[in-house]
């Protein structure tokens, strides 16, 4: 395959971001921005997270494409495409207690005809950010409604889950809209599971209604490059949260579980595949949670030179201070 069309992503600040369109060869598929919000150039898909930012100004995760991007709206989803994938979000007021279950559901509806109009049926990662995802609505957090929600999406669909779910991450903030961002592509991903955890759609009922709807990661192929979504991944071993109240114990079992997922993906690959060349990673911290403890054991696994966004968020478990996603690239064999 042509690596005409290989996707990239960069951490930029605002100043970065305007640049972009300024470089030969270079197309913005699409943007997720963080902190006060700033407004991106008009011929460029942006979600806005309203999540807080650890860095001064509004910072941005970009993903760029070798080959142009068309850009359009489908109901009410903006969107971006080049001839292998999509980059698209979806805001929605989450409405009065007891209307966000079913907002979710329609708008996660809407996200899957998308896909399916457009020719890219395979959801690779999405991002959810959700407002006050531990609100109590009718005796259920608001988060365990959201999860039924998403598995209800995937069946009406005709999804298979074991093999249809995406890399995700779904954190909250305290107010706002409720904010879906995705890459879907037209040919499937391969789901990722981690051996120290149970898979998230199988978690016991202790948990909701239904669990989660995602893969621990998903690998794609982009021409000659391959790239590893690592979904959100806390201190949960099994399916069980571990060291409560401690932020470096909770991120070194994160940690733990990172590395699983990138031995996990070594395993899988065919023989004479390189070693995964860069990565990127992206940090929510409880707000009040202290950030160096975080960087500190991700220098002492992967290096003084991390590529990382710090953000506030509310993890979907109370327990939880910390959350970590990760980009792994390396060249296809």
């Amino acid at each position: 395959m042509s690596s005409a069309f290989a996707q990239a992503l960069a951490y930029v600040d605002a100043q970065r971001l305007a640049a972009f369109q300024l470089q030969p060869d270079t197309h913005v598929l699409g943007a997720i921005g963080h902190g006060e919000r700033n407004e991106a150039p008009s011929s460029m898909v942006c979600a806005w997270t309203g999540l807080v930012t650890h860095r001064p100004g509004p910072q941005f995760e970009v993903w760029s494409s070798r080959a142009p991007v068309a850009i359009e709206t489908y109901d009410s989803i903006r969107c971006a495409r080049n001839d292998e994938v999509l980059f698209g979000f979806i805001e929605f007021d989450p409405g009065n207690a007891g209307q966000f279950q079913r907002r979710a559901l329609e708008h996660y509806a809407k996200v899957f005809a998308l896909i399916d109009a457009y020719g890219y049926p395979h959801l690779l990662r999405i991002w959810h950010y959700l407002p006050q995802i531990h609100l109590e609505e009718d005796g259920l957090e608001r988060y365990r409604r959201f999860s039924v929600a998403r598995h209800d999406a995937f069946l009406g669909s005709g999804r298979d889950i074991a093999r249809d779910a995406p890399a995700a991450s779904a954190v909250g903030k305290r107010e706002g809209t409720a904010v879906f961002a995705f890459l879907a592509g037209k040919r499937r991903g391969t789901p990722i599971e981690n051996p120290r955890q149970t898979s998230a759609y199988r978690y016991p009922v202790q948990y909701g209604p239904r669990g989660p709807t995602f893969a621990r990661a998903a690998c794609v192929t982009w021409g000659q490059q391959d790239q590893l979504y690592v979904s959100g991944t806390a201190s949960i071993v099994g399916h069980e949260s571990r060291h409560a109240g401690s932020v470096r114990s909770q991120t070194e079992e994160t940690i733990r579980n990172l590395c699983a997922l990138l031995d996990e993906s070594r395993a899988r690959a065919p023989a004479g595949t390189p070693e995964w060349q860069r990565l990127l990673f992206k940090v929510y911290l409880r707000p009040g949670v202290a950030q160096d403890p975080v960087l500190e054991s991700l220098r002492n696994t992967f290096g003084d030179e991390l590529d990382v966004l710090v953000l506030e968020a509310d993890i979907c478990r109370q327990e939880l201070l910390v959350e970590i996603e990760a980009v792994a690239l390396r060249a296809s064999a």
